[in-house]
Parts: structure tokens; C-alpha cells; sequence
């Protein structure tokens, strides 16, 4: 008899508790919010606590393209975020690319290769996406410096970790070429493009699309 006696009061403890936090906060554990990162329509999971919205730490570093890293050893948490560059017209992602040099002494270092906007559209695209002016006249109207690689070197193209275009289109055409005929697409082996044994100058285009529109850079190499 005594045990039901106090298991009643721990009970009618547990609910005045209750009650009393609950008039005195509001907690909603199950709340789905809509967010808007770098453009992109996201829905996470957040607690609605006191007016005040709190999101799980890592579901926010892995949409802005960071990595996160817990050490229960030292009870500390390592955010990393990787480069982000966007159009500042646009607000689009931009591609980073890199010219893969590797030194007669064996060492491999990257030779970040500027970048033209041919044409960007982002998020508010209102009329069909039309394809600019052939590279060439881009790259003779910016006065573009080449940039000089080695023949069947590598250039590497990445976007940041969940900014990846559906769809990436590489094309290339030499300068003898240009205003003949348009740039050949060419494979990709990962994220990398393989140039040319053949020396002269090449103008190469990035096409590139998402859901919330397409973006096109542009440059030019010079194989010797």
C-alpha cells in the first residue's frame, strides 16, 4: 500500500512540473522550417523554443558547404568550410578552377585560372536562358590574359560540397578554330579535364545548370 502511495505522488508531482514549465515556456520539439542557403530552397528539422528557432548545428555546416568534425577528447567541435565564391551580380556559385602544375622537382601545386561570366542567371530567371556571344569575342573584348599550361597537363573543375550542378558542360575550341565552328564538348575523368598534346591557344567554356538557373564562365590556355 505504501508503494502506491508514493508511486500517486511522484505522478502528481510529474504533472504539476510539467504544467508549470509548460505555462511558463513553449517547447516544440517537431517543427519543419523552410530556409532559403545560397539560393536554395531548404526544409530542417528545428526547436521552436520561446520565440527562438534552434537548428542541429550539423544540418547547417553541410548546407553551406562546410565539414564538421566532433573530438570527444578535447569535447570541442571543428567547423571547416570550404571556398565559396558566387557572382555578384547574380549570386550564383562559381566554379573554382585550377591549373594542375607539377614541377620538375616532382611538386604538384594548384595555379587558381580566373574566370569570365559569359552569362549568369540565378533564381529570378524570367525569360528563356540564351547562350551569349561566341567565347572568342568574350575573351578578345576582356583582353584576357592566357594562361600558359603544359601539353596533356590537367585543370581541374570543382564546386563546393552540395552546390554541384545538375549538369556541367565542358567545351573547347583552338583559337584558329574560333568563329569557324563552336567548342567540341569534352569528357571530364572526375573533376578534371585532360588538355591537349597539340600546342596552340584553346578558349574553353564551363556551362552549367541547376534548378535555379545556369551560369557560363569562360578562358583561355595557351599549350606549349
Amino acid at each position: 500500500m505504501r508503494k502506491y502511495i508514493i508511486a500517486s505522488i511522484v505522478c502528481v508531482f510529474v504533472v504539476i512540473t510539467v504544467a508549470a514549465y509548460g505555462a511558463s515556456s513553449s517547447l516544440d520539439f517537431l517543427t519543419s522550417e523552410k530556409f532559403v542557403i545560397n539560393g536554395v530552397d531548404k526544409r530542417l528539422s528545428v526547436i521552436n523554443y520561446n520565440g527562438h528557432v534552434y537548428v542541429p548545428l550539423r544540418s547547417v555546416t553541410e548546407q553551406m558547404a562546410a565539414d564538421i568534425d566532433y573530438r570527444e577528447d578535447k569535447r570541442t567541435t571543428y567547423i571547416q568550410q570550404q571556398s565559396v565564391k558566387f557572382d555578384e551580380r547574380t549570386l550564383a556559385p562559381v566554379p573554382y578552377v585550377a591549373y594542375e602544375k607539377k614541377t620538375d622537382s616532382g611538386i604538384v601545386w594548384m595555379q587558381e585560372i580566373p574566370l569570365l561570366d559569359g552569362n549568369a542567371c540565378w533564381t529570378d530567371c524570367f525569360k528563356p536562358y540564351t547562350r551569349p556571344s561566341p567565347a572568342s569575342e568574350i575573351i578578345k573584348q576582356a583582353e584576357y590574359p592566357p594562361v600558359a599550361v603544359k601539353p596533356e597537363s590537367d585543370i581541374v573543375i570543382t564546386y563546393p560540397k552540395g552546390m554541384e550542378p545538375l549538369m556541367l558542360e565542358v567545351t573547347m575550341v583552338s583559337e584558329s578554330d574560333a568563329g569557324k565552328k563552336e567548342g567540341k564538348a569534352v569528357p571530364l575523368g572526375g573533376n578534371r579535364l585532360h588538355l591537349p598534346k597539340q600546342p596552340g591557344r584553346y578558349h574553353i567554356s564551363i556551362y552549367s545548370t541547376w534548378d535555379q538557373g545556369q551560369t557560363l564562365y569562360i578562358f583561355a590556355i595557351d599549350v606549349k
